[in-house]
């Protein structure tokens, strides 16, 4: 698009007015070089399926381009993919090398780390920090149990007002009965906090009652409420205390600003309180009653009208459910910025009231952060541009007044049609069940030229996965999600209809991404490698030049390698050009000695990366039950009809539920089976590895606080009303303690235990096991009794929490921490695994589990030859269903292609013919 620049220098009446532009126009031309030379990067994630079940693999292709051209960059060769569950916390995050503009990776969705639920998907780069989390790109998925129960809630009552919450719901099953005596827990969580947890059961019509004042004030918070049972979350519904309103109805004014007695547009967007667009109908009416225009959404409740509006005149927006809004105050002075469309151009209006005619103005049209056209101007002012002046995109037209501030904005979606043409040429017309696939993947340019690119494919059986037409894709995204702030709903839409009153209206209402740079130092750097660097420090924390530093890595099990370097004069140490992972399970050893070649004295400071959490008010839940979504529904139903058809014709045995619990290695755990009612594994404890022990234990174990028992001033640490005993690696930790030394007060015991506590961080802990209930309590209360003669806690009549450590090294609490030797987990970038396709000899082949992949096939390293052409070839698995074909990528020098295509499957009936099975 750098050759599309247009300049436009407009000049009526020149006056000293315009020698106030000089600044902004140097501010402009600054502005225009640094997107052009640092510019933006964005991601795209095609990942194969929009819900998956507990166990799946999330497979997954990022497109990293930079954001003044779309065309894949290797500024950044290290990209970052989250996923964030719905109290926004951050459950997994990994690191993934990019190469050509692109990088591609999975993650296994296990049951330990995902329950059921609604889930985000987040990545970025170090470079895109710059900018603002809200440019990371985000996308929304599904994970659902198949095991789970299937119920459905219908809600009678259900609000908070002024901290009280009232429920009235009923319980029903999949075949609408009532579920009786359903154990459930209701809970109110605000952002990743939860504020209210109480577990409960229906009666014996599935009601579920629920009347109580809570605690903390939740006054105009953005709630959720959550029902789950014991394994997995059910249903979660945003709520909004002290809000009656179910309605969000906004009137936005084009250009914004709102100006009386001038014909004006105005966008209008209607929301439901999970933020997506809702069909309404109503009417305007000013401050008499009098009608002014009717109004009724275009798509996703977004519309526009137009009318003169009168000064110190008050309009509101009634709907037809009695509902009623404000519209913005009409303003008495004002500027007013238009756009129309003329055919093949855009015609820009803009013009002032009667008092600020004689003002000088500067306008700009920019695409993508560059400018394509700029003048100085007086009002009223017209200027016709065609359309190829500016590239398919967002244009941002913006009007300043002689001061440099911006007092006009908005925004024009240009589209040429000049996406990639793709197209898939199967071998055959239709395929047999276990049959094998041959495609030709053609690419050409929109000058039919071939095309040497990368791109992703995933083919899907339509039978277990519904994929909207609209959805988002790579082009929507690089295109026009991303250089819009908030959620597009069904954004490919547009570019089937990129001149619609539809069109027009998101334009209206919805806001855009600012290329403007806050300042011109950026914090933070493009990465191009993954490293390792720190400083070495005596004992008086003074840098120690020239020291020997060593540094041991384990990769998985089998694989280990060892580098070793020297500090430099600062003391500062750094390690490169690590191997290439393939397993996240990343551990590596430094060990530094000084000049004597001895650890005496030796201290490592590392310089761990800091990455960005996450907060948002965004909803990720829906208004239905998790497994109550139709095609969810269908995806549950399919593979239990599969399950009982296995057993039925002998395929394989009866379901067997493992029961036995999963121990920690080296745990001295007391209970014979192992057992606790709460263990934190190693998994977790990796994801926090410099967290002390006692902050793991606050954030992981549920209850768990500092406090005092009932009838005592004495503090200690508590899990909800018992007291809790700490056992580090069979070692009661009490042991330690004498309350006679010192002054013996309590404050000195939580002093004694924090010592311990946070002396070990979470990379010395193997696992954590927490007893509560007398199932698992019970043999560590008969182990260590003297715990009760102790504390005098006998007349107190409370109950003990025991929570057993194991620490890796296994020498319990008197354990001490090596000089000279720091223990690092990094997330060092790794490369995802191969998808798996099965090959068969034979459509007659038989296989030991039937093959019903529900992504049938993925490939995220498609490559085009210079004829633009690439073939695919896999197998068809024993669906009886057809398929959709999803290819999305880009060309080398640019260029963004989408298809969309069915691919037809037949089975063989009874008689042996073959039928073709209907495509969705």
């Amino acid at each position: 698009m750098k050759q599309l620049v247009l300049t436009v220098i407009v000049m009526i009446g020149m006056n000293n007015a315009f020698g106030q532009f000089e600044n902004l126009e140097e501010r402009l031309q600054k502005k225009d070089s640094l997107n052009v030379n640092l510019p933006r990067e964005k991601i795209f994630i095609h990942y194969d399926k929009p819900f998956y079940k507990t166990g799946d693999t999330l497979w997954l292709k990022g497109y990293l381009a930079t954001a003044d051209e779309n065309i894949g960059t290797d500024s950044s060769k290290i990209a970052y993919v989250e996923i964030i569950n719905s109290q926004n916390e951050i459950v997994k995050r990994i690191s993934t090398p990019c190469f050509a503009g692109g990088f591609l990776n999975n993650v296994t969705l296990s049951k330990e780390e995902f329950k059921q639920g609604y889930y985000l998907l987040r990545s970025y780069t170090n470079w895109m920090r710059n900018f603002g989390d809200s440019l990371f790109f985000e996308s929304r998925f599904k994970i659902i149990d198949p095991a789970s129960d299937a119920w459905a809630v219908s809600f009678k009552k259900m609000f908070i007002q002024d901290n009280h919450l009232l429920l009235e719901a009923v319980l029903k099953s999949q075949d609408k009965l009532a579920v009786i005596n359903k154990k459930v827990t209701v809970s109110i969580l605000s952002k990743n906090k939860e504020l209210f947890k109480f577990r409960t059961a229906t009666d014996y019509a599935g009601n579920l009652l629920l009347d109580t004042t809570l605690k903390n004030d939740v006054s105009n918070q953005a709630l959720v409420l959550e029902i789950s049972d014991r394994d997995n979350v059910l249903l979660q519904m945003p709520v909004k205390a002290n809000e009656k309103q179910h309605v969000d109805l906004q009137f936005l004014p084009e250009g914004g600003s709102f100006i009386a007695g001038k014909m004006q547009k105005l966008g209008f967007k209607a929301l439901n309180i999970y933020g997506k667009g809702i069909d309404v109908k109503g009417i305007i009416k000013d401050s008499k009653g009098a009608a002014i225009t009717k109004f009724e959404p275009v798509f996703k409740g977004m519309g526009a009208v137009s009318f003169i509006s009168q000064p110190n005149e008050v309009y509101t927006a009634f709907l037809e459910n009695g509902m009623s809004f404000p519209l913005p105050a009409p303003q008495v002075s004002g500027t007013t910025l238009q756009v129309t469309d003329d055919n093949d151009s855009l015609v820009l209006h803009i013009d002032a009231t009667q008092d600020l005619l004689s003002k000088g103005y500067y306008f700009t049209a920019s695409a993508k952060g560059i400018t394509c056209a700029h003048g100085r101007i007086k009002l009223p002012y017209t200027l016709k541009l065609a359309r190829t002046v500016f590239p398919s995109g967002i244009v941002h037209f913006t009007l300043y007044n002689a001061a440099g501030n911006i007092v006009n904005e908005r925004v024009v979606f240009v589209w040429h049609n000049d996406e990639l043409k793709l197209d898939i040429l199967p071998n055959k017309q239709q395929y047999l069940q276990k049959d094998s696939v041959m495609l030709l993947l053609k690419a050409k340019d929109h000058n039919d030229k071939n095309v040497q690119g990368h791109f992703s494919i995933a083919v899907i059986d339509t039978s277990q996965v519904k994929l909207l037409q609209n959805m988002e894709n790579l082009l929507s995204y690089m295109v026009l999600s991303s250089d819009l702030k908030g959620e597009i709903e069904e954004p490919y839409y547009y570019f089937q209809h990129p001149r619609s009153e539809a069109t027009d209206a998101l334009m209206l209402t919805q806001g855009w991404v600012s290329y403007n740079w806050q300042n011109m130092q950026m914090a933070y750097n493009y990465e191009k490698e993954f490293f390792v660097t720190g400083k070495v420090t005596n004992v008086f924390h003074k840098p120690t030049p020239h020291s020997s530093v060593a540094l041991f890595g384990k990769e998985g099990i089998d694989h280990v390698f060892f580098v070793d370097t020297v500090t430099n004069d600062k003391g500062v140490f750094t390690f490169t050009k690590f191997p290439y992972f393939s397993k996240d399970s990343v551990s590596l050893v430094i060990r530094a000695l000084n000049k004597k070649g001895k650890a005496f004295n030796v201290g490592i400071a590392l310089q761990e990366p800091v990455y960005p959490g996450y907060s948002s008010n965004k909803i990720l839940s829906s208004d239905e039950n998790i497994l109550f979504d139709t095609m969810a529904r269908q995806y549950v139903n399919h593979n239990t009809f599969l399950s009982e058809q296995l057993r039925k014709d002998g395929r394989f045995l009866p379901e067997v539920v493992v029961t036995a619990k999963l121990k920690i290695k080296g745990s001295k755990n007391l209970n014979v089976d192992g057992g606790a009612d709460e263990t934190i594994f190693e998994a977790t404890l990796n994801t926090m590895p410099k967290e002390t022990l006692l902050d793991v234990l606050f954030k992981k174990v549920d209850g768990f606080r500092q406090g005092s028992p009932p009838k005592s001033v004495k503090q200690c640490y508590m899990i909800k009303s018992n007291i809790v005993c700490f056992i580090i690696d069979g070692v009661d930790l009490n042991f330690f303690y004498d309350p006679e030394n010192g002054t013996g007060s309590a404050i000195d015991y939580i002093q004694f235990l924090d010592t311990y506590l946070k002396f070990f961080s979470a990379e010395d802990i193997r696992g954590i096991e927490v007893m509560n209930s007398p199932r698992y309590n019970s043999t560590y209360k008969a182990a260590y009794l003297t715990l009760e003669e102790r504390f005098n806690a006998s007349p107190l009549k409370v109950d003990y929490s025991f929570i057993e450590i194991t620490t890796k090294a296994g020498y319990g609490p008197t354990a001490r921490k090596t000089p000279g030797i720091y223990l690092y987990k990094p997330l060092a970038p790794v490369f995802g695994k191969q998808f798996y396709s099965p090959r068969y000899t034979s459509p007659d082949e038989k296989t030991v589990f039937p093959d019903m992949r529900s992504t049938v096939y993925w490939n995220p390293l498609v490559l085009t030859n210079s004829s633009g052409e690439a073939h695919i070839s896999f197998y068809t698995s024993e669906s009886n269903s057809s398929y959709i074909i999803v290819l999305q990528g880009t060309g080398f020098t640019g260029g963004i292609g989408v298809l969309y295509k069915p691919l037809k499957v037949a089975e063989r009936d009874a008689g042996g013919r073959e039928q073709v099975a209907d495509f969705q």
